[in-house]
């Protein structure tokens, strides 16, 4: 007589296991693991000098080949991943002048409004789009890290990737949000001290 059936049904399927692609945040950790692991201070410098329009760096495409790709950041087509591309220059750049700074629990509303970063600047920050963006996020990045500020660098991350993107919005939304709250328990704090 055959087995049943049912014997059947119930073994697991046969077939190769799906591979997770990291978050962004996780894609994040990977690289400020290499930043401080396998990165040399003259790769740092030639990241730090690093334009969103100008790409021409060696550093650049061994970490696009060694995490973005991997990871599938990078768009297939020219003209989307060239966009893409100028957009990790910024956060690159970014995270290699904040090197040594990354805290995964510090927002960067909250980590500027510690700084001190003014809120005209901080609203042109909010404001910016397109290249505009990348030139205010370099002041930013400089600012936090002449006030030795440590940051999330993947709220740099989503700020620059979610530009001219439906929710590039409720990023900004988020980022401010922070950033007020932070000022208003700063406010808070100073007056009771008084």
């Amino acid at each position: 007589m055959n087995e049943p059936l049912t014997q059947e049904i119930n073994d697991p399927p046969q077939v190769a296991p799906v591979l997770k692609q990291p978050s962004l945040r996780e894609l994040i950790s990977q690289i400020v693991y290499a930043f401080d692991h396998f990165l040399s201070g003259g790769e740092l410098a030639e990241l730090r000098r690093l334009k969103p329009h100008d790409q021409a760096s060696p550093t650049f495409f061994k970490i696009s080949a060694l995490y973005l790709d991997p990871a599938g950041i990078l768009p297939n087509g020219i003209t989307e991943r060239n966009q893409a591309e100028q957009k990790w220059a910024c956060i690159l750049a970014r995270m290699a002048s904040l090197h040594g700074l990354h805290n995964p629990n510090s927002s960067i509303g909250s980590a500027l409004a510690e700084a001190g970063f003014s809120e005209l600047r901080f609203v042109r920050l909010l404001r910016a789009k397109n290249e505009a963006l990348f030139d205010v996020i370099h002041g930013a990045a400089n600012y936090l890290s002449s006030k030795g500020i440590s940051v999330n660098f993947g709220d740099f991350a989503s700020l620059v990737l979610s530009d001219g993107f439906d929710h590039s919005e409720n990023v900004r939304r988020e980022i401010a949000r922070k950033y007020y709250s932070a000022i208003n328990q700063n406010t808070q704090e100073g007056a009771k001290k008084i």
